[in-house]
């Protein structure tokens, strides 16, 4: 069976899993931020540069998911999926990673 059959709903997953896989990142920035050792006088403007650069990846992310779709390509469809699922993922694990260290600090 080809993956070609299922253009359609991989195109409207990966745009659902770029949505979620943005907004996850809007909520975390100020954990990235923190992350990285930012200066806490720069915060805000540090957290603003991570939700910008944000945006480029998710651009990125429906531009190549549109182009695919288009051009009928399913194999490119599955691995912007990968991508935009291994970008969540790392996302989640940090989340995860922080808590579990501000939890341990207490």
């Amino acid at each position: 069976m080809s993956l070609d059959a299922f253009l359609l709903p991989l195109f409207v997953f990966n745009m659902v899993l770029v949505l979620v896989d943005a907004s996850v990142g809007y909520h975390l920035a100020p954990q990235f931020f923190r992350i990285t050792g930012g200066d806490p006088e720069s915060a805000g403007s540090g957290i603003r540069s991570i939700r910008r650069t944000l945006t480029l990846v998710v651009t990125l992310y429906m531009f190549f998911n549109c182009l695919s779709y288009f051009r009928q390509d399913s194999t490119m469809l599955v691995i912007v999926m990968l991508l935009v699922a291994a970008d969540l993922g790392g996302q989640l694990y940090i989340r995860y990673r922080t808590r579990h260290q501000d939890n341990n600090h207490e």
